[in-house]
C-alpha cells in the first residue's frame, strides 16, 4: 500500500520547498514509497475550509503530522514544528518524519 502525503502551503512561507526535500530524503533513505502532492492555498476562506495552521502543513494519508491545538486559520500563517531537541524550527524532524511514515 502507498502513503499519500498531501502539502498544504501558502506563498509566503519559504519552508516548502526545504520541507519537500527533507520529506524526499526520508522516503528515500527509508525505501518507502510515497504519493507526494501539494495544494496552494489562496485565500482565508480555503485556510479555514482545509484548517490550515500554517505553511506547510503535512498530511500523511488524511492525518495531519504534528497537529496544533488551535482553531486559528489563516491564509498568511507560517507553520512550525518542533525539533528532536524541543525547539521551534520551520522544518519538520527528520526522526519524526520517519517515524509517522514508518506507521502509515
Amino acid at each position: 500500500m502507498s502513503i499519500n502525503l498531501l502539502i498544504l502551503y501558502n506563498d509566503s512561507c519559504p519552508s516548502l520547498n526545504p520541507t519537500i526535500k527533507r520529506i524526499n530524503e526520508v522516503l528515500e533513505e527509508n525505501n518507502i514509497e510515497a504519493n507526494l502532492s501539494t495544494k496552494l492555498l489562496k485565500s482565508d476562506e480555503e485556510a479555514n475550509n482545509w484548517k490550515f495552521i500554517g505553511s506547510p502543513t503535512i498530511y500523511i494519508n488524511k492525518i495531519q503530522f504534528e497537529p496544533i491545538d488551535s482553531d486559528l486559520y489563516r491564509l498568511e500563517n507560517c507553520r512550525t514544528f518542533v525539533s528532536d531537541e524541543g525547539k521551534i524550527s520551520p522544518l519538520p524532524s527528520k526522526n519524526k518524519l520517519q517515524k509517522a511514515l514508518s506507521e502509515a
